[in-house]
């Protein structure tokens, strides 16, 4: 990290701000998130294009989204992290980063697995506190180093530093879900359907059918989420540890 080559004013954001910071970065470097996108959804797009053919559709096929979240999720948390104090980087530095933190990360899966069992054991009532607790773990692995342990006792005190912003990153990867998975099958069933003629060869959302317009859509949001959820780890640091401080001190060769 270049403190002295810092692309955004480190301040703290209320989380709709932090959702217009999203964009202009996605805007700004559209080329390289592209590369990215590419690499990383692709392959689960066939793979989910493949099940809804074989399984004529079936809401299992949904679990797809769900599993490969954390796996695509990683990579665009390293590369923007980066592009906050860098021009450009190169896509091979992203992946080696997050295999070299390997261990780490799945340390903080297992972790987030464990308070996913404890909240459907709850009856989804235990995922309003745990959820929240968790929501930095990927970025206190990949970006702290930390282990599993110390990395939980990290995100509880960022999500406690401000409950508010926790609550929102940990309902905003619903709602990316959802809002994505929509527009994802309108536009394929516009595309397909309307624009092609092809009818309807997958079924459709509206017929109760998962297609693979919806499986894009869901897998698309993933990397939204882990853009989102790193700005918010910024601006929690911002606002309860004077990150901002932080790195004007480093930069200004200050800091010990």
């Amino acid at each position: 990290m270049n403190p002295n080559q810092c692309r955004v004013a480190l301040r703290p954001r209320g989380p709709l701000e932090v959702l217009d910071l999203q964009a202009v970065l996605w805007r700004s470097q559209g080329g390289i998130f592209a590369k990215l996108l590419a690499l990383t959804v692709t392959p689960f797009a066939i793979v989910g294009a493949m099940l809804c053919w074989a399984l004529d559709g079936h809401v299992a096929i949904l679990l797809l989204p769900w599993v490969a979240g954390p796996v695509l999720q990683a990579p665009f948390t390293v590369l923007a992290g980066h592009l906050l104090f860098a021009d450009s980087v190169p896509l091979k530095r992203v992946f080696a980063d997050v295999f070299a933190r390997a261990p780490l990360l799945l340390g903080a899966w297992l972790v987030e697995g464990l308070g996913w069992v404890i909240s459907i054991a709850s009856c989804g009532y235990g995922a309003f506190v745990i959820q929240p607790a968790c929501l930095y773990l990927t970025e206190t692995a990949l970006l702290e180093r930390v282990g599993s342990g110390r990395g939980l006792r990290r995100s509880l005190r960022l999500a406690g530093g401000h409950v508010g912003i926790a609550l929102v990153g940990a309902a905003s990867r619903w709602v990316f879900m959802v809002w994505c998975g929509l527009v994802g099958e309108a536009t394929g069933q516009a595309v397909v359907g309307t624009i092609l003629q092809l009818g309807e060869p997958f079924g459709s959302l509206m017929n109760g059918q998962v297609t693979p317009y919806l499986i894009l859509g869901l897998l698309l949001s993933q990397p939204i989420h882990a853009v989102y959820r790193l700005l918010l780890y910024v601006d929690v640091r911002t606002r309860i540890e004077g990150w901002d401080l932080q790195v004007g001190l480093r930069a200004a060769g200050l800091e010990r």
